[in-house]
């Protein structure tokens, strides 16, 4: 009887230890193991936070001795998350981006008096269209927006966003991590462009005289694969290459003075179909539009700077695909 009672007290007294500990809860420890998750990486949660390696460890030991359980083991030259931590992970992240954006939601934010500069990550194409409007709409506020060629790799691109070195990215893949939001803001059709006084292409184009053709490609991959095949409805077959080009724009000037063909978004090639002289056909195979998504952090969903920023090139891509749909 006398141990059962022994027994009781030392589980009683372990159970206060327990809360006073969490009672103790930094929540700092929390942000930063998430982070570490997040990048599964100390070195690069670090940069991320703006600490050291050594307070991002010390915090995760921290927090490993708090939760009493291992959660992370190395892998390779990296580490993983064990079940648990796994666990904590996906119980806890959520929770602390809510924070954020409750946080986030009664800030507030005045283009006016802001000094803000924002950087977008964009297709050329895209910075082409809105950029002038954009330009003008904040001619008379405080804050800049900084347009920058797009980041072609996923990877790149979404640790730009987390890291905060970009804050919107307009792209033609939605994410499909939780830690990411995205809207589709337009969606664009993809037309073959040749000159316009091309000998063989005076009527159209049709798919044998399309895959006979000398092609300019426009250096953009993604999934190990081309745009036309990324919109293709089908399997394509290979295409002779005459060239390829890293810029939109070179590539419709090249096609101007070539025998060559080339794929580019209709609008795009629209805006510069007189300057070159060019000829725009619908491709001669089954495919599908491209959608366009905005995409940023999902704990800025609520950050009222992000959502003006948001809105403001949301308006201008709909005055782009507006005034096209006018024409």
């Amino acid at each position: 009887m006398k141990q059962g009672l022994g027994q009781l007290q030392l589980e009683k007294l372990q159970q206060e230890k327990s809360q006073q500990e969490l009672h103790k809860l930094d929540l700092n420890l929390v942000r930063v193991f998430c982070s570490v998750c997040d990048y599964q990486s100390i070195t690069l949660a670090a940069e991320h936070l703006s600490l050291t390696q050594s307070s991002v460890s010390n915090a995760i030991n921290r927090f490993k001795t708090l939760v009493g359980a291992e959660l992370f083991v190395r892998q390779g030259r990296g580490i993983a998350l064990t079940a648990i931590g796994q666990h904590l992970h996906q119980t806890l992240g959520p929770s602390l981006i809510d924070i954020e954006q409750c946080i986030n939601s009664v800030k507030v934010f005045d283009p006016q008096q802001s000094k803000r500069i924002f950087h977008v990550s964009a297709n050329e194409s895209i910075i082409d269209l809105i950029e002038a409007d954009i330009e003008k709409s904040v001619a008379d506020k405080g804050v800049e927006i900084i347009f920058t060629e797009a980041i072609i790799d996923e990877g790149n691109l979404y640790q730009a966003l987390q890291k905060q070195h970009i804050d919107l990215a307009l792209d033609i893949v939605a994410p499909s991590e939780a830690s990411f939001s995205s809207k589709q803001i337009a969606t664009e059709k993809l037309v073959c462009v040749a000159r316009a006084n091309h000998p063989q292409f005076k009527s159209g184009i049709d798919e044998q005289s399309y895959f006979a053709a000398k092609h300019l490609f426009y250096r953009f991959h993604r999934h190990n694969q081309r745009v036309a095949e990324i919109i293709s409805t089908e399997h394509l077959p290979e295409r002779h290459m005459y060239g390829e080009k890293s810029s939109l724009l070179t590539m419709l000037s090249g096609v101007s003075k070539s025998d060559a063909i080339c794929i580019a978004p209709y609008t795009y090639a629209k805006n510069y179909q007189s300057t070159f002289n060019l000829t725009l056909m619908d491709l001669p195979f089954e495919s599908q539009l491209i959608s366009i998504y905005s995409i940023w952090p999902t704990r800025n969903q609520q950050d009222p700077a992000t959502k003006w920023l948001r809105e403001l090139v949301e308006t201008a891509m709909e005055k782009v695909y507006l005034l096209e749909s006018d024409r």
